[in-house]
């Protein structure tokens, strides 16, 4: 008995009504950088018009900015230590409120890090110092495919590399789950829209108890599974 429940229980259940969000964070290099943009280089693809959040520093005093991806192409691979070979993409990136508060510190940070080069000044363009990096952070809403307490499969605008590592948000019947996951499997569908879609295959990393027996419930009303059985 306590064994047919269980697999009741793990069943992969398909929830179109179901939504929820994703907030990815990745390291890249800033290539140049101006008053109203920038170019980064990450192991990522950045998918173009998709809003960003940036925090340009190196473990000092942060900024931090909104912007934008304008273009994004693959530069091409690189080999990490153990030999395995992944992906270098270049992305431009506009930032947003450039009238703000924010385009002062910017100018600061541009005054106390930027190594000027000959044809540029304040208005031009700047390499960031080499000791410098961005941190990227980019959120997006996703469809819910499949849902078990292990993971989710997912629909976005968003494609994401195997192995990247991202905090998940899920609604589920007035509950909010919230945890960290990592990609296990992504590609893009094949659709007659112009906006991108994803799919991708993520498995949670840092589940709690309680968020996991949330899962549970909703999972067992899914799939219509009685009040528990006597063992």
């Amino acid at each position: 008995m306590n064994s047919n429940r269980d697999r009741r229980r793990q069943r992969r259940v398909r929830l179109p009504e179901s939504y929820g969000s994703l907030v990815v964070s990745l390291d890249g290099t800033v290539l140049d950088i101006s008053l109203s943009g920038m170019a980064v280089e990450t192991n990522t693809r950045l998918a173009p018009h998709r809003a960003l959040t940036l925090r340009l520093g190196n473990g000092g005093r942060m900024l931090s900015l909104t912007g934008r991806v304008v273009w994004c192409f693959l530069h091409g691979t690189r080999a990490i230590a153990s030999g395995e070979q992944l992906p270098v993409y270049r992305a431009g990136i506009q930032f947003q409120d450039v009238l703000s508060p924010q385009a002062q510190d910017l100018v600061r940070f541009l005054e106390s890090h930027a190594i000027v080069t000959l044809e540029t000044r304040l208005f031009g363009r700047f390499r960031i110092a080499a000791d410098d990096a961005v941190e990227v952070s980019s959120s997006a809403e996703f469809r819910v495919v499949e849902l078990d307490a292990r993971g989710v499969t997912a629909e976005t605008s968003i494609g994401l590399e195997p192995k990247t590592e991202c905090e998940v948000e899920i609604q589920l019947d007035g509950d909010t789950v919230r945890t960290r996951a990592i990609v296990r499997e992504a590609h893009r569908l094949e659709s007659p829209e112009a906006a991108e879609t994803w799919r991708i295959q993520l498995e949670f990393t840092e589940l709690d108890e309680t968020s996991r027996a949330s899962i549970q419930e909703f999972l067992r009303a899914e799939v219509g599974a009685g009040p528990d059985e006597p063992a």
